[in-house]
């Protein structure tokens, strides 16, 4: 049993490090385990139907954009996710119908806190809410990390993704000054998200794994990509493979879990929701 409501930030600073992925992933195996999940996906990409089955691009009080109306009175456009196997996940959706709510963000004097304000005025009822971002941070990774209480940030371990991890650090902290977030949301952590440690040095050499994913004990690890994160004190959780699975699961509009049980690439979620459920469940 939840002692308490988990709301996470998915953000990153870089488009294609998996955060859809990971909010799906993490839904379905948070829910797996008893709890109650809702899915805030808060990208005009509407990306989030593509393992879902719901349909794109809602009409805007069907989508989240309809949270941010003067007149919302707690009337959540929640939808079923995968009714047939599971009771336990929700979504709302984003789209092309929040394209106002961006430009009227920066005009609002409460801007960045409305859904903050929304789900403390009325609660949803839900033991985690998963805030799926878009690849740019402003407005709406702000107006995710106002309302959250932690942050999970996906990273992909590409040149592009490693030179943004600092700047994404510097984004989160200017954001708690400037915010005056209280109490402030939690790094939850890094994670190494689409990795083909089989087939591509890059990646292995950024996180120091040999072909099989494990640790390389023949080298120096101090300058790979977990030590560094660490070193922050920031936690690093084991990287995710990326698998051809994922695709041909978004195909049956599933989860990996769902699609292939069982399935070795679905167990890279675990020691996420395991952190998860230990958060919901502490005294």
């Amino acid at each position: 049993m939840a002692k308490r409501q988990i709301r996470i930030c998915i953000a990153s600073n870089a488009g294609g490090s998996g955060k859809t992925t990971a909010a799906v992933h993490l839904a379905y195996a948070i829910a797996h385990q008893g709890f109650k999940v809702t899915i805030i996906e808060l990208d005009i990409s509407s990306s989030l139907s593509t393992f879902t089955g719901l349909s794109m691009n809602p009409e805007p009080q069907d989508s989240i954009a309809a949270v941010f109306e003067p007149d919302f009175v707690g009337n959540y456009p929640l939808k079923s996710v995968w009714a047939e196997k599971t009771d336990k996940i929700t979504a709302i959706q984003g789209g092309e119908a929040i394209e106002r709510v961006i430009r009227e963000i920066p005009l609002n004097p409460r801007g960045h806190y409305l859904l903050q304000d929304r789900l403390e005025d009325y609660p949803l009822a839900a033991d985690v809410v998963l805030f799926d971002t878009p690849a740019t941070l402003e407005p709406m990774g702000v107006v995710a990390l106002a309302a959250s209480t932690h942050v999970l940030s996906p990273i992909k371990p590409e040149n592009k993704d490693a030179e943004g991890f600092a700047g994404f650090i510097r984004w989160y902290f200017r954001q708690l000054s400037e915010l005056r977030l209280r109490p402030k949301p939690e790094i939850l952590g890094f994670v190494p998200n689409r990795v083909d440690w089989a087939e591509t040095s890059m990646h292995r050499n950024f996180l120091g794994l040999n072909k099989q994913g494990k640790l390389r004990t023949d080298i120096d690890l101090s300058d790979t990509l977990p030590v560094l994160i660490e070193e922050m004190g920031i936690h690093c959780f084991p990287a995710i493979r990326q698998s051809n699975y994922y695709l041909n699961a978004s195909l049956e509009r599933l989860p990996l879990q769902l699609y292939r049980p069982g399935c070795d690439a679905a167990k890279d979620f675990d020691p996420i929701t395991d952190k998860i459920v230990e958060l919901l469940t502490e005294a």
